[in-house]
Formats: C-alpha cells, sequence, structure tokens
C-alpha cells in the first residue's frame, strides 16, 4: 500500500500534468503521470469514508481523461476530482500526524 504522503505527490503530480493535456505534443509523458495517479488511488481503496469516495471519483475521472479524447469539459472534471483527492489527502495526513503526536505523549508518561 502507498503510504500518503507519496499517494499525496502522485496527486499533486497529476493535478501539473492535467493542464498539459491540451497543449503538450508529449502526450506520453503526462499520460504516465495521471496512470501513476490513478494506479496510487484505486490501490489504495478501503471501505467507506470521503477519502475512498475521493479516491473512486478520481479514478473513474483519470480513466476518462486518460482512454478518450482529452476534451475541456472532462478535463475541469478531473481537476474538480484532482482537488478533492489532494484535499482529503491532506486531511487523512493531519489526522495521522496528530494521532502519532497524541501515541508519543501517551507513552512518554
Amino acid at each position: 500500500m502507498v503510504i500518503v504522503y507519496e499517494e499525496l505527490k502522485a496527486a499533486k503530480a497529476a493535478k501539473a500534468a492535467i493542464d498539459a493535456l491540451l497543449t503538450t505534443t508529449r502526450k506520453s509523458a503526462v499520460l504516465a503521470t495521471l496512470s501513476k495517479a490513478r494506479r496510487a488511488a484505486v490501490l489504495n481503496l478501503s471501505s467507506g469514508g470521503t477519502l475512498n469516495e475521493a479516491r473512486g471519483s478520481v479514478g473513474i475521472a483519470l480513466s476518462s481523461v486518460m482512454h478518450s479524447r482529452p476534451e475541456p469539459e472532462k478535463i475541469d472534471k478531473t481537476k474538480a476530482a484532482i482537488n478533492t483527492w489532494i484535499k482529503e489527502l491532506e486531511a487523512s495526513a493531519t489526522v495521522r500526524r496528530t494521532l502519532d503526536a497524541a501515541a508519543k505523549l501517551l507513552r512518554g508518561r
């Protein structure tokens, strides 16, 4: 399983790459970045929660953009899904850091 930091890194790379789909001539590099992000989202799906909803949505949106003509409407939908995914990953990372800090405090007693 990819740790949240690595998944967040893939999400941010996808956010940067998605804009290039309409303008770049080197689509293979962009598609490789998007594929890596899709894989990170889908491989980390588990049961329930807003993060998993975001993972599922971004997996579907990225697949749609990667396997069809990149139209502005699809790209906008994918950008929105990526932004939601990033927001949920950042929230999850914050919760994990808080829980880790609390556990350290409790062990220190």
